[in-house]
């Protein structure tokens, strides 16, 4: 049975990112002093900081497990230091809904700030590390804060422009299109961090895809599926290999024929002649 992680501030005490290049190192820490949690945030500041006051522990999860549940109580918010995460929504009737995959350098549990609790869950698809964050540094009165502060801002600022940007994917966009923007996005993701933008493992299923993008898990696979066929993508189970750019950002729909097949009407279209009644001969007389 799966076990739900929980923390409380005693246990983490205020022990308390977004890597730039692989020049940042991945390696497993015990915790992470002030200086080295901007670094990994991006954060470059020119005021004096006491690296030796706070440590950030870091916390291991195995795949599988949740970090938080929807309406656990927020006591910390958490930077990906390595591996990758699901953020679900549900309603009151159990309809889940997948928001994002947070992966390496991203801030996630910000959505527990506004009312003490997370309004979201959580999930680790592959074997990860988190920073934890304790909302006490959040809210202290040092200069350490007060710049997290601000970093916070442009953060939840970002985000914001994300979600706008998914609102439109998601509402405005042919199904073949959607997931041609996904799978880009994900390639953005991967160059950011240093890592291959071409080559990259799916780390999510085809209904998790289809769950975030709104459609059906049957639409995915048929699209990725129609992308390889005429030569965009290659796959190999879950690895992907984007092999024309150019064409992925271009797609509004796939070819006629590649993922569905031409409807009886569309036929006819091409070929009247072929579906003209034929007559019946007319006896001898």
């Amino acid at each position: 049975m799966e076990t739900l992680i929980r923390f409380s501030t005693d246990e983490l005490g205020l022990e308390a990112f977004k890597p730039k290049s692989r020049s940042i190192d991945n390696l497993p820490r015990i915790s992470s002093s002030t200086e080295q949690l901007f670094a990994l945030c991006g954060i470059e500041s020119r005021q004096n900081l006491n690296s030796s006051i706070h440590k950030f522990l870091h916390v291991r999860i195995k795949a599988g497990r949740h970090i938080y549940l929807s309406n656990d109580k927020c006591e910390m918010i958490y930077l990906v230091y390595s591996g990758f995460l699901k953020s679900t929504w549900a309603d009151t009737n159990g309809n889940e809904k997948v928001l994002s995959f947070p992966m390496k350098g991203e801030m996630v549990g910000l959505d527990g700030i506004a009312h003490g609790k997370f309004a979201n869950s959580l999930k680790a698809l592959t074997d990860s590390e988190l920073i934890a964050i304790p909302l006490q540094f959040c809210k202290g009165q040092n200069i350490e804060s007060e710049i997290f502060r601000n970093h916070m801002i442009s953060v939840m600022s970002q985000q914001l422009v994300n979600e706008q940007k998914s609102s439109f994917i998601i509402s405005s966009l042919p199904v073949d299109a959607k997931v041609a923007k996904f799978l880009l996005s994900l390639s953005f993701k991967f160059k950011s961090l240093g890592y291959s933008e071409k080559s990259f493992l799916l780390r999510m299923s085809r209904e998790e895809i289809g769950s975030y993008l709104g459609v059906s898990l049957e639409t995915v696979s048929r699209t990725i599926s129609g992308l390889c066929t005429i030569g965009v993508l290659k796959k190999n189970n879950r690895s992907i290999e984007i092999m024309n750019f150019d064409a992925l950002k271009k797609l509004k729909r796939l070819p006629m024929g590649v993922t569905y097949k031409a409807t009886v009407r569309s036929k006819k279209a091409r070929n009247p002649k072929a579906h003209r009644a034929v007559e019946p001969e007319k006896p001898p007389t």
